[in-house]
């Protein structure tokens, strides 16, 4: 009886020490709070909070980082006493068991309706905070950035930390004596403290310091953050989807990328007469192409390592002499010309003379160095500094000047934890780096707009990322089939970056690395063509060995396959540019996680991705002449290639084609006829945008189902078909805005431009 009264008397504590915060009621408790729904259902049960001073050491090498030693201290606290604030936002005191003060937590609702929970360390020596849930036994954690390996992350423990990613994986997160040069299994330049669970609920660490997470490896899942003060978000949704979402906008919109952006884009390098000839092939071959990246444009090399980027910041004239003139012919030719930066200043390099002044340094206030790329003592400009930005912004407004409309935004992943910054600590801000990289990249490249002039791409990040840079690309994978880091790799990172808020995904057709494994074979190239004709941006690139590495253009029979995939691409920019703009408003990824559409499918697929409705089911595996495909349940499914229906099971899929499929409701305006460039017209001897817009192909799927679904393009042209599908049917008409029926469909087409449809319906 004794019991059952002191626990009475505690639950009345808690219950008159609660507050109200929007339409949550939060209730403290012993170790931490539960936070509960109006209808009094859980958001978040059993929440625990704890506080801890750490240590650890940290070596450095090649943008990797091996942390030892580490010992924290931690210290359970609890929310005290009656909170003071008022509707959203209440803070109470934080005590340990004995009483004593440690300092505050608050929370509050969000303008966006999140909860936030923000715990402030009274003590300076405090440098960590930890957040813990128990587990439910049936535990998804989906997110964190681009990993390579997991979509599911549910029974791992790691960290969340900007890196080098490492050439191959190890199975765990254990560092070798090779750790400078093999990743470990989570080690990302792309990492997110953004995860969501099937509660369904998305969870967020506001915070650019180290994170670590437990993910049930016990009988709760935490989180841990490298500082005496953070905060942690809690989004109350309907679906997981919802908060993937959320948590894209809330960082800030996107821009989006002009219309040429999506037409594939190819790399050449070695001089301006490969330059040349790359355009040239592409286009007698009938491919579709508008940009030309050329990342050598500041000089390369060939090292033991492959051939290496010289480390200027301006152009090399004897590789490219002319190069006004180079920009001048490839514009004339249909081509946007993109170039190459990165935040490397290297001794004796005349951009040492420019800027050594602006890079980190050391305690001593000389400059830091390390060994680069180029095995050279090396720096990265301090970006907390206005006048570092300011001098790397002259040297990319010097690219503008001369014709790139863009380039890659290279690393990111570089900044040593014992560097001084002129503002900040390199330790604490560690994972800032590739958001201000890349704030210096958009001040030259971006307007203020929701578009773009130019495009970045850049493979580093972390929360905030995507409105800067809405291009990420997975990083430097293995030519190989390899599954620690080779092709299959591709589709967890493109799922992760979706999670993370990445709009527009993009990877290396053919790999980039050949340290340890072999150099891309034609099955291997071939095979990553095809999913990269199916990804939001398709990209080539020559690899680390070009000799070595089949191209693009290494026979006949792969420049024709190369060619007929890149104008598929091509003409899904209708669709592909409609999803950017659903991104951009509603922050949809373009490449998503099957579960996030279909809720029984498993959350650790890693076989397939949804590029907007439609399901990509590569082949990933060497030798491989077909592959089983499962298909999502609740609904109806059709090959999109030839509009038959399709049930789960083995799919042909030879090196040439990738299966993909269609559910019923799927609307896909294509355009009707390829084009050369997605650049506007006219340009002589060329087929470009303004000539194909006047054509659609609109592919309606769902025969012998009812159907009532909606398709928005980029330039507002809305589709809207209703009605029960009899079958397949084409009919054509030419109209700015009106309704056709086929096949039982009315389909009904609101635009401003008139043009001449044509409807197929499968």
């Amino acid at each position: 009886m004794r019991i059952r009264l002191l626990l009475a008397m505690v639950l009345l504590a808690g219950c008159t020490r609660s507050r109200t915060v929007g339409p949550w009621q939060i209730v403290p408790t012993d170790i931490g709070f539960d936070v509960l729904r109006a209808d009094g259902s859980a958001l978040v049960s059993g929440l625990g909070l704890d506080l801890g001073i750490g240590d650890a050491s940290v070596d450095f090498q090649t943008g990797s980082y091996k942390f030892d030693d580490e010992t924290v201290e931690w210290k359970p606290v609890a929310p005290a006493g009656h909170p003071v604030g008022q509707d959203p936002a209440y803070t109470w005191a934080l005590v340990d068991d004995a009483g004593d003060s440690y300092g505050e937590v608050s929370v509050a609702q969000t303008s966006d309706g999140i909860v936030a929970i923000l715990v402030a360390a009274a003590d300076s020596e405090v440098n960590r905070t930890r957040y813990s849930v128990p587990c439910s036994g049936d535990d998804h954690f989906a997110g964190f950035g681009e990993q390579a390996e997991d979509v599911d992350h549910v029974g791992e423990a790691f960290p969340l930390w900007v890196s080098e990613p490492g050439i191959g994986k190890s199975d765990d997160e254990s560092q070798g004596d090779d750790w400078f040069m093999t990743g470990t299994r989570h080690a990302s330049s792309y990492p997110d403290p953004f995860f969501i669970r099937p509660d369904p609920l998305g969870v967020e660490l506001v915070t650019q310091s180290r994170v670590e997470v437990d993910l049930c490896t016990s009988d709760r899942w935490s989180a841990s953050v490298w500082a005496g003060q953070s905060e942690i978000l809690f989004y109350d949704v309907a679906t997981p989807l919802e908060a993937v979402q959320k948590h894209a906008l809330r960082s800030g919109t996107p821009v989006i990328p002009p219309a040429w952006a999506f037409a594939p884009w190819n790399d050449a390098v070695g001089g301006a007469d490969r330059v040349r000839t790359v355009a040239s092939e592409l286009r007698e071959a009938g491919a579709t192409s508008g940009v030309i990246w050329t990342e050598d444009w500041k000089g390369g090399a060939e090292s033991a390592y492959g051939y290496h980027l010289l480390p200027n910041w301006e152009v090399d004239e004897t590789l490219y002499p002319g190069p006004s003139g180079i920009a001048a012919d490839l514009a004339a030719n249909g081509f946007a010309w993109f170039a190459y930066f990165q935040p490397f200043v290297v001794e004796g390099n005349p951009s040492w003379d420019e800027a050594s002044d602006m890079v980190i340094r050391n305690t001593d206030g000389t400059p830091y160095t390390f060994t680069g790329m180029t095995f050279e003592p090396t720096s990265v400009l301090d970006l907390t500094r206005d006048d570092a930005r300011a001098w790397a912004e002259s040297k990319m407004q010097a690219a503008v000047d001369i014709g790139f409309t863009g380039w890659m935004a290279d690393y990111g992943e570089w900044l040593p934890t014992d560097a001084q910054l002129s503002d900040g600590n390199a330790l604490d801000d560690h994972n800032a780096y590739p958001l201000w990289w890349q704030e210096t990249n958009a001040a030259v490249l971006n307007n203020q707009t929701g578009t773009t002039d130019g495009v970045m791409f850049t493979r580093s990040g972390w929360t905030g990322s995507p409105a800067l840079s809405p291009v990420a690309w997975a990083g430097d994978q293995r030519t190989s089939f390899d599954a620690d880091d080779g092709f299959p790799t591709v589709i967890p990172m493109g799922i992760g970056a979706g999670i993370a808020g990445v709009p527009l995904f993009t990877h290396d057709i053919g790999g980039y690395q050949s340290i340890g494994n072999d150099p891309s074979t034609k099955e291997l190239w071939w095979r990553w063509c095809t999913l990269g004709a199916m990804t939001p941006i398709m990209r080539t690139h020559h690899g680390a060995f070009a000799a070595d590495d089949w191209q693009f253009d290494s026979d006949a029979e792969t420049l024709a396959l190369y060619a007929r995939w890149s104008r598929i691409h091509g003409q899904l920019a209708p669709y592909l540019r409609g999803l950017a703009l659903v991104a951009q408003q509603e922050g949809t990824p373009l490449v998503r996680a099957p579960f996030l559409t279909y809720p029984d499918e498993s959350w650790g697929r890693m076989d397939a991705w949804l590029l907007g409705d439609l399901l990509v089911a590569p082949v990933t595996v060497e030798g491989a002449l077909a592959r089983r495909v499962d298909l999502p349940t609740g609904t109806s499914w059709y090959d999109f290639w030839t509009g038959a229906p399709a049930v789960s099971g083995d799919f042909d899929a030879p090196p040439d084609s990738i299966p993909v499929f269609a559910p019923a409701g799927a609307i896909v305006p294509m355009y009707t006829e390829p084009a050369d460039t997605l650049l506007d017209g006219p340009l002589p001897g060329l087929v470009t945008r303004d000539e194909v817009d006047a054509g659609r192909t609109v592919y309606v799927f769902g025969s012998g189902s009812a159907i009532s679904s909606r398709f928005v393009e980029a330039d507002g042209t809305t589709y809207t078909v209703s009605g029960t599908c009899t079958g397949a049917a084409t009919t054509t008409v030419q109209t700015a805005s009106g309704t056709a029926s086929v096949a039982g469909l009315d389909v009904q087409i609101e635009g401003a431009v008139e043009r001449t449809y044509s409807i197929v319906v499968y």
